[in-house]
């Protein structure tokens, strides 16, 4: 836990140390600032002792070379419980999305570039049954289902390929849900009698810059 904040907190406070320290008159040509941004790659959820699987979209709009507004949509999922014979495979599963919005610092340095935000919206945590069969594929339905308010603080470091085509070498984020006990126990999201759920966030992946 301890690791993770401080991680998370190096990665937060790095773009606006050094946006502060570049804020004098540059060479032309001497970094690529983009309008928008695309990402979209794998993430891993660390909740407790539970690990979720999933994947990450993200779309950013900069406002100046600095300051930018991102969107956010994310889901994971894991098995808490299945068994498999002969191919065929079922069980239950919990998923959790995140449907989140809020603004974005950058720090760029020429093609890559360093960036932390302030994320706020949505959580659905989702408990569900379904089946896997070999060339059909899965079929599942929800069993419960629950909404909560969400935000996510982090950052991450991107690594430029080209002008347009970047790799996020690593996101990490900071997420608190607040899903009541009763629906975080319902979902299969948490065991614990609080009103609130911490994880944290990893993820990885490419960015389209435009």
């Amino acid at each position: 836990m301890r690791t993770h904040v401080v991680l998370m907190s190096v990665i937060v406070c790095l773009p606006s140390m050094l946006a502060a320290q570049m804020g004098g008159a540059r060479p032309a040509g001497s970094e690529i600032a983009t309008r928008a941004t695309i990402f979209g790659g794998y993430s891993y959820l660390r909740n407790a002792s539970n690990g979720f699987n999933g994947w990450e979209g993200q779309g950013t709009f900069n406002f100046t070379r600095n300051l930018g507004v991102t969107a956010d949509v994310s889901g994971a999922s894991v098995m808490p419980f299945g068994f498999s014979v002969l191919g065929i495979s079922a069980g239950t599963y919990q998923h959790l999305n995140n449907y989140l919005f809020g603004p974005t610092v950058t720090a760029n340095l020429g093609r890559s570039s360093v960036f932390a935000h302030a994320l706020f919206g949505e959580a659905r945590s989702s408990l569900g049954a379904g089946v896997a069969l070999p060339i059909i594929g899965g079929i599942s339905t929800d069993i419960t289902s629950a909404h909560a308010f969400a935000m996510a603080f982090g950052g991450g470091i991107d690594i430029g390929l080209t002008r347009h085509l970047a790799i996020r070498a690593v996101q990490v984020d900071y997420l608190r849900t607040q899903f009541n006990a009763t629906d975080a126990l319902t979902t299969g999201l948490s065991s614990s009698l609080g009103n609130r759920q911490n994880s944290f966030r990893y993820s990885t992946g490419l960015v389209f810059r435009f």
